[in-house]
């Protein structure tokens, strides 16, 4: 079912809304909260953009889109962020979930702690990427409210969303949503997502 919110980011006054908080799934728009986690987990200590993330087997044999990373391989988290943001890599996502957590099933944990932070009352997460997953669940609504939490709470990083090519450790990548971020000016963030559930 078709799903749609268009918000004010300023006033959060909601312009055009249609089935917005319908639980849908959300394919890589879920990068947007692992993302999220990620900006916090750095701005606290918890870990820093230079560190190294070692790989593990199952970020290498996620599906595509996909980084290239292998097995056993560390790279920076600023690559992996980048990565994950500008091209939607999935096998960079779950690296991420692991170099923050340990595991997938942790990161999930912590990303829905924030999520009730952030008020998104209708998203269950279950993965750092994406791919279909039963549960895994979010709405428009919350998708807007999470990129405007962006905005408000991490500034200094938001250009991730609008680089149309950015370099991530192993190659440059481009944006999953270079054509919109092309050819509409003034655009300053977009994420784009897609599975067949999706």
């Amino acid at each position: 079912p078709y799903a749609a919110i268009v918000m004010d980011a300023e006033t959060g006054k909601v312009l055009h809304e249609e089935n917005a908080d319908m639980r849908l799934h959300p394919a890589g728009l879920t990068k947007l909260m692992t993302l999220y986690v990620a900006f916090d987990s750095i701005e606290t200590g918890l870990i820093g953009l230079d560190d190294k993330i070692r790989i593990s087997r199952k970020a290498h044999h996620e599906p595509p889109a996909k980084l290239g990373l292998r097995e056993g391989q560390r790279i920076k988290l600023r690559y992996l962020i980048r990565a994950a943001g500008v091209r939607g890599a999935n096998d960079a996502s779950t690296a991420i979930a692991d170099g923050i957590d340990g595991s997938e099933a942790a990161f999930g944990r912590r990303m829905n702690g924030y999520a009730s932070e952030l008020g998104l009352t209708r998203s269950t997460w279950k993965n750092a990427h994406g791919l279909t997953e039963k549960g895994h669940l979010s709405t428009a609504r919350d998708i807007a409210n999470l990129f405007v939490a962006h905005k408000r709470d991490f500034p200094d990083y938001f250009n991730l969303f609008s680089r149309i090519r950015t370099h991530a450790g192993l190659r440059e990548v481009a944006n999953s949503a270079r054509r919109m971020l092309g050819s509409i000016q003034g655009i300053r963030g977009a994420k784009y997502g897609f599975t067949r559930a999706a």
